[in-house]
């Protein structure tokens, strides 16, 4: 786990420490390295949303980095609807940018977009969301930055198994707040492709980030089909509307195991507290960070851009995650890790 971290850190450092190297070799050479245009962050989630504060934090300090312009937009507002996005796509490309990074949650919601960007020689890169299986002759993105979604739901399930003594004939709970996104789903797909052949029955349960209204229908689902013997939730505000479904029905914290995806402040808090056993943190940091790096060297050294992998990691509570500073709060608030 600390390796892999280290790993992708070290690789996005070097790849910095490479464009600098390369920068200097060039204005030594008359080249310059000044970007004309803005680069863009598109993505779809809520303003507040922790896990995007960590990714846009990212983004912002590759931006000082490299002295370019940079704009994050999130033109949806927690509403989880494409057309939107695809609007303000339409008016990004017709600015001709310097580069796009976008959240891809859909295999064709963009295409036609991704496309035109292409036709116009603008980089475009995926970054946070792609779902699996995408075509991409239809949405030509050059480069993914983040996690493949439905392995890192193989490899939960995988470890949680023991780790939560699942046993064939339980019902364990995939409670899902980002419903609008694909890859969310394959999260799903991938924790159902190990426990089900376990006999171990995978119940999807849609929810929102609606805090209130989504902690009611987790209660509700409780107190209708009994407690499930554990919960995975994709993303830290389905951690908080379980907890507090639990905390309603004087649930303890060894009678409903939790695990699941992201870490943020909110997702920490819980960890700290006990109630999160285990999340996969997708460190949302570099997504931000490198998807900008990727823009920028497919810009000025006119690389491609390249595929990077920042998650699965997993966290847990334990006396060698907190000696590495994983559980500090000023630390996970700025990067998610």
């Amino acid at each position: 786990m600390f390796k892999r971290v280290l790993f992708v850190a070290i690789s996005a450092v070097a790849i910095v420490g490479w464009a600098f190297a390369n920068g200097q070799q060039q204005k030594a050479a008359g080249a310059s390295t000044k970007v004309n245009g803005t680069f863009y962050e598109v993505y779809q989630s809520c303003p507040s949303n922790p896990f995007w504060i960590a990714v846009n934090n990212g983004a912002k300090a590759a931006a000082a980095q490299l002295h370019v312009k940079l704009k994050i937009e999130d033109p949806l507002k927690c509403t989880g609807e494409v057309p939107q996005e695809n609007s303000l796509l339409t008016t990004i490309i017709n600015s001709h940018p310097a580069g796009i990074a976008v959240s891809v949650v859909s295999k064709t919601a963009f295409a036609q977009n991704i496309q035109r960007a292409r036709k116009m020689h603008i980089p475009i890169v995926a970054y946070n969301s792609l779902p699996i299986n995408t075509n991409l002759k239809k949405e030509p993105v050059e480069a993914y930055v983040g996690q493949n979604n439905y392995k890192a739901g193989q490899a939960l399930a995988t470890k949680t198994y023991s780790l939560f003594n699942l046993q064939s004939g339980d019902t364990v709970i995939a409670a899902d707040s980002c419903v609008h996104n694909e890859t969310c789903f394959n999260r799903y797909k991938g924790i159902k492709s190990v426990l089900q052949p376990k006999g171990i029955n995978v119940v999807l349960l849609n929810l929102s980030y609606d805090i209130s209204k989504s902690t009611g229908i987790a209660k509700a689902y409780f107190e209708t089909h009994g407690r499930p013997a554990a919960v995975y939730a994709f993303g830290s505000s389905t951690v908080q509307e379980i907890v507090e479904a639990a905390k309603d029905l004087h649930y303890t914290k060894a009678q409903l195991p939790i695990g699941g995806f992201d870490d943020d402040a909110v997702a920490n808090k819980y960890m700290v507290d006990g109630w999160y056993r285990i999340t996969v943190d997708q460190q949302p940091f570099l997504q931000g960070y490198d998807a900008l790096v990727d823009l920028y060297s497919a810009v000025v050294y006119k690389q491609h851009p390249i595929n990077m992998s920042t998650g699965p990691v997993f966290v847990q509570n334990t006396p060698f995650d907190r000696s590495l500073g994983w559980l500090k709060d000023n630390i996970v608030k700025n990067t998610g890790i």
